[in-house]
């Protein structure tokens, strides 16, 4: 079986648009043209990927499970792209590879690489998706220069974190769940859920996640576990429990059987830009200035 990469890119973009129209336009195609191709690649794979219908495009569980795998398919087919053309420009022009996990910060990611881009116009900017325990083993094999990370972490004494954003955490639900309609919840009306965390984490930085203990003295109680974001919505949406997340994952990750609520009683997330403190590449100090110059927080380091 061959699937052209130019058909798992429709599919990721319709996954993320959930809109025919919108997607065929980022896809500079026409809308019946994304459906056959979609519609060719159900068939191929003899599975339905989306449940159409006039009023919306939702994701199947074959579809939700899919796009994970083709998401790294296109991530790693993007990079095979970047190794080539690399090879055939000059050897001597600065090269970033940026690392983002989850969603990074927000708009604050966007802002930093296009300041970068401008300052630098010959520079070539490199993207890579992290999974939650890749920081510091990408940074220190050199696949990443620089990482847009979510705080707590555990590093090692030469990866260096500067914090740059701040969000709320909400409470991520079922749609059809008792709190998805409240506009915010405290911690402590959690108590009595169960909740999905990441697999084989961390232990003192799940436990940040997911507020363990509570501030009334009681442990949440523990659910199934996934070591990805899709894998701990999925969870979520399919019953097994709640979860704790930044707020920008309303944004990046919604779907219509969840929902996101502030959680208005703890600490907001952090996002730190993590890099090796001795780095050769030139860029790096260049990155971190305009990050550090474009974020709301000032003079604070982490490690």
């Amino acid at each position: 079986m061959d699937v052209p990469i130019h058909v798992i890119r429709y599919f990721c973009v319709l996954a993320e648009e959930l809109h025919f129209g919108r997607a065929a336009e980022r896809l500079s195609i026409t809308p019946p043209s994304l459906s056959q191709q979609i519609s060719r690649l159900e068939q191929q794979l003899d599975v339905k990927l989306f449940d159409r219908s006039p009023r919306k495009v939702e994701l199947t569980t074959y579809g939700r499970e899919l796009l994970p795998l083709a998401r790294r398919v296109q991530d790693d087919h993007d990079q095979l792209l970047s190794w080539g053309r690399s090879i055939k420009r000059d050897r001597d022009a600065p090269v970033l590879r940026v690392g983002v996990v989850a969603a990074g910060a927000g708009t604050l990611t966007t802002a930093a690489i296009a300041a970068t881009m401008q300052a630098i116009p010959q520079a070539r900017i490199e993207m890579r998706r992290l999974g939650f325990f890749d920081v510091a083993d990408d940074l220190e094999s050199g696949r990443v220069d620089v990482v847009f990370a979510p705080w707590p972490m555990r590093l090692p004494p030469r990866v260096r974190a500067e914090p740059l954003w701040r969000e709320a955490r909400v409470l991520v639900v079922r749609a059809d769940h008792l709190l998805a309609e409240r506009d915010s919840v405290s911690i402590l009306e959690t108590n009595d859920e169960v909740f999905v965390a990441v697999a084989k984490g961390v232990p003192e930085v799940v436990d940040w996640w997911i507020v363990d203990p509570r501030p009334d003295g009681s442990r949440p109680k523990r659910g199934p576990t996934a070591d990805s974001v899709e894998g701990l919505l999925e969870l979520v949406a399919a019953g097994a429990g709640v979860n704790i997340a930044g707020q920008s994952a309303s944004k990046h990750y919604r779907r219509e059987e969840l929902a996101f609520i502030p959680i208005a009683d703890i600490e907001p997330a952090t996002i730190v830009l993590c890099s090796l403190t001795d780095s050769r590449n030139p860029m790096v100090n260049t990155f971190r200035e305009t990050a550090q110059a474009l974020s709301p927080l000032v003079d604070a380091t982490f490690h």
